[in-house]
């Protein structure tokens, strides 16, 4: 697979699943979810996203018609340290050392 359709599949599938996301959502059958298929997502959009900024990026964390709650992210952010054992102190630290995945506005 060439860069280019590597680039049109990945945009055609994200809006599609944003679509099936957003559906799922609204009509309340995010139970039907399986939590499996939703975590091995999330992973994959993690690992994704931690690669473009180590590899000197600065992409935004969410695209421009994402209607995200500060709830929503706080959930999130919170499920995702706790699964791999992060403390808020920790975060804190390594954002003050590091410095990667801030955004500038």
């Amino acid at each position: 697979m060439s860069a280019s359709e590597l680039e049109a599949a990945f945009a055609s599938q994200a809006s599609a699943l944003a679509g099936l996301v957003e559906e799922a959502t609204d009509r309340g059958l995010v139970g039907e979810i399986p939590d499996e298929n939703l975590g091995q997502l999330l992973a994959s959009l993690v690992r994704l996203y931690a690669a473009k900024v180590q590899a000197g990026g600065r992409p935004r964390p969410f695209g421009a018609n994402s209607a995200l709650a500060v709830t929503d992210v706080a959930i999130g952010c919170t499920a995702m340290m706790d699964a791999v054992g992060l403390e808020v102190f920790e975060l804190g630290a390594w954002q003050a050392m590091s410095g990667l995945g801030k955004i500038h506005r």
